[in-house]
């Protein structure tokens, strides 16, 4: 599968990838996502969220694997939503008023990163990548 050019911005500030995994009312487990090539994102190339329900998130990425992923020209904006763009691969850490940083982890193998502004980016204590 080949995205080019995906992503947007919509619901107020917050800004979507190519690609969004996004854990929330339901356990988020067992997903395989394989052969990839995401070229050019509107804002970033995959993001990971996890929803909130006061402070506490609801459920956490689990045995989650991307398998022969690249991600290319993730670039900054120069937008109103700037900040929140450039990003290959971002684990968003406020995604919007009242949540949190993304829970849990994921695991990349054969994953290739090119022209990015940022390849990955992970303030986060509460998400773990993998790169095999």
């Amino acid at each position: 599968i080949s995205l080019i050019r995906a992503g947007g911005h919509f619901w107020g500030a917050q800004t979507f990838p190519a690609i969004w995994v996004f854990s929330a009312s339901k356990e988020f487990r067992g997903i395989r996502v394989t052969d990839v090539d995401i070229v050019d994102p509107t804002y970033s190339g995959i993001m990971f969220q996890t929803k909130y329900t006061g402070n506490q998130p609801e459920n956490p990425i689990t045995d989650t694997v991307f398998t022969n992923v690249s991600i290319s020209g993730a670039r900054r904006s120069g937008d109103a939503f700037d900040a929140k763009s450039g990003f290959g691969i971002w684990v968003n850490e406020l995604p919007e008023q009242g949540q949190g940083p993304a829970v849990g982890s994921v695991t990349f193998t054969n994953l290739r990163l090119s022209d990015n502004w940022q390849d990955i980016r992970n303030t986060t204590s509460t998400f773990t990548i993998t790169r095999n």
